[in-house]
């Protein structure tokens, strides 16, 4: 990366100003120790600066005295000013700050639209969310934990269920009966699906089921 470039990663429009070598010769060892290294000091009166005892000077554009400034050796000899750098630092401590907080939020956010739902559902049976593992599996594409993107919360059923034409039994999903495509497979635990909110406190998973949705509404206003 040239001077007078930084990456967009800093999120401020820091200059770099590019420093040399006053003397006619850098001596290898000053180099050796000072390579890779970062250093802060102070534009002196004279518009240099002093780095492990070799004097620096700027080349172009310059820092009045008195700047204090963050100074590198790597490819080139370049500083920016430590009001810049600072700068950058709180910038970027806000902005994940901020991100830290919208995940919380969000995080509450789904907690809350869980526990509502679970609220208005009004089921006859004991029951809890789980996943189906013919569905989800560990694939390269899943995510570690039996699902994925594709991957839906079922109403799972913890006791028989006889409404009408409607049966079910302790182990199945209400969208499906035990001979039909999800057998006993689902890998929730016997607590079923947890997900944490934003303080990390766990709570029954929402259920996104469609099928199991809308089987689940004949018992809503009962």
């Amino acid at each position: 990366m040239a001077p007078g470039q930084h990456r967009s990663a800093e999120r401020i429009a820091m200059k770099d100003y590019r420093l040399e070598v006053a003397s006619s010769f850098i001596h290898p060892m000053w180099l050796r120790t000072v390579a890779g290294r970062e250093f802060e000091v102070v534009v002196a009166n004279d518009g240099g600066l002093e780095v492990e005892g070799e004097r620096l000077r700027f080349v172009g554009d310059a820092l009045p005295p008195g700047t204090a400034v963050v100074l590198r050796v790597g490819r080139w000899i370049t500083c920016v000013t430590a009001a810049d750098r600072d700068e950058a630092a709180r910038q970027r401590a806000a902005e994940n700050a901020a991100r830290l907080a919208a995940e919380h939020a969000a995080l509450n956010r789904h907690r809350d639209e869980a526990l509502a739902q679970a609220a208005e559902l009004n089921l006859p049976f004991r029951w809890s969310p789980a996943i189906k593992d013919v569905l989800s599996g560990l694939s390269e594409s899943s995510w570690g934990d039996g699902r994925n993107r594709s991957t839906v919360e079922h109403i799972l059923l913890l006791e028989p269920l006889a409404d009408g034409r409607l049966t079910r039994d302790a182990g199945d999903f209400l969208c499906t009966a035990r001979s039909g495509s999800n057998g006993k497979r689902w890998s929730s635990g016997a607590e079923g699906s947890v997900a944490v909110d934003g303080d990390g406190q766990p709570y029954p998973a929402k259920v996104t089921c469609k099928t199991c949705l809308k089987l689940a509404a004949r018992w809503r206003d009962r």
